[in-house]
């Protein structure tokens, strides 16, 4: 059960990276559901998460 945790940890960390370096060289939204306020700290808020996952002991 932590492996799986941990590997959904890390995705979480891919997925904010490519969020942020797709909507800041790219201008590609990966989070166009969420309202604009919430969409510009997507990348901050589920890279924190998935950082807490990967740190499940």
């Amino acid at each position: 059960m932590k492996n799986i945790i941990s590997i959904v940890g890390y995705l979480l960390l891919v997925f904010a990276a490519a969020d942020f370096l797709l909507g800041n060289f790219a201008n590609i939204n990966l989070t166009p559901f969420l309202p604009p306020a919430i969409s510009s700290f997507s990348p901050i808020i589920i890279g924190a998460i998935g950082a807490l996952l990967t740190r499940v002991k």
